[in-house]
């Protein structure tokens, strides 16, 4: 069992007000937000990178939407399996 530890941090207002929303939005506490940020920015921050998580989105949904449209017009009969193994990934390796 993972023991927590509580550390002190100041935040602007700004931020605090984008983790209240992460928080409501995940339906978690304030501190579970925080660590779930934590949780997924510093392991990028340590691999040196800095994303623009909006870019970084848009990029994937972009090559998702294309990629996507040519399977459905090249091979229509694989598009349902396609789908649920893309769903069986998510729950896998994101859920």
């Amino acid at each position: 069992m993972n023991r927590l530890q509580s550390v002190g941090v100041t935040l602007n207002p700004q931020v605090i007000e984008k983790i209240d929303e992460l928080a409501k939005l995940r339906g978690v506490s304030r501190s579970e937000a925080i660590r779930i940020s934590v949780d997924i920015g510093l392991p990028l921050l340590n691999l040196g990178i800095a994303l623009n998580a909006e870019r970084a989105l848009t990029i994937l949904e972009h090559t998702q939407l294309a990629l996507s449209l040519l399977v459905e017009r090249q091979y229509p009969d694989d598009v349902p399996q396609l789908v649920n193994m893309a769903l069986n990934n998510v729950r896998e390796y994101h859920g």
